[in-house]
């Protein structure tokens, strides 16, 4: 029986071995697919903001207003003269914002993403008006939509944004605010009430001077002078 059995030969010196396509895939192609799948989902969930649950283990997004803080007569909702809807986020330096919180302050609640041309064209401004009237008690929150930490990060470094970013990572904050489009501004007076909504990039300042010798005022300008002067609590 020895007679029918084969032994294989030993290879020469400098030889190969040749290895088919499907031995190919197996060995080297299917184990680097597998690891570039685990980086890129490790990339997606950083990109996307993380846990979307508030360390208090309340979830992140839209939120119901507090009755103490509900005004009679006073609908909730996103129209002029609405009590602007409550939301809870995580921003991005890693601590948490709740839109009625900030009650007894003017704000400047400003839709965004890193992606949106006319987001660039106008946060320049809100830089500007933040640092200009801070000291009133203006606070900018500047929402980025859907992107998450990494991608904004570099972003707000770049413009200097020094005001709170909470990251809306599943947009339905966004969802809740009725968004048309982006950028979206709306006013919110000390009170908590929406005092004017802006779709689209808001336009710079006008260095041109009425028959009076006035330097005109932005938009941005105009709609902070509202609520910085009215609701108070």
């Amino acid at each position: 029986m020895t007679d029918n059995l084969r032994v294989s030969e030993p290879l020469e010196p400098g030889s190969r071995l040749s290895i088919g396509p499907r031995s190919v895939f197996r060995r080297i192609v299917l184990p680097l697919l597998v690891i570039g799948a685990i980086v890129a989902a490790i990339w997606w969930l950083e990109s996307r903001g993380g846990d979307d649950v508030s360390p208090t283990g309340e979830r992140y997004g839209p939120v119901e207003l507090p009755t103490a803080l509900q005004t009679t007569g006073l609908e909730i909702g996103v129209q002029e003269g609405n009590l602007a809807p409550d939301f809870l986020l995580g921003t991005l330096d890693g601590s948490e914002v709740r839109l009625s919180a900030l009650r007894g302050q003017p704000v400047v609640l400003n839709f965004w993403a890193t992606w949106c041309a006319p987001c660039r064209q106008e946060i320049p401004q809100f830089v500007a008006a933040y640092e200009r009237f801070r000291n009133e008690g203006l606070l900018v929150l500047a929402v980025n939509m859907q992107e998450g930490k990494s991608i904004a990060r570099g972003y707000a470094e770049d413009f200097g944004m020094k005001f709170p970013i909470p990251i809306d990572v599943d947009g339905e904050v966004g969802d809740e605010y009725r968004l048309l489009g982006l950028p979206m501004t709306y006013f919110i007076d000390r009170g908590g009430v929406v005092r004017s909504v802006f779709t689209g990039p808001l336009q710079e300042r006008r260095s041109d001077t009425d028959v009076r010798g006035a330097i005109e005022q932005s938009d941005l300008e105009q709609r902070i002078a509202q609520i910085l002067g009215s609701g108070a609590p």
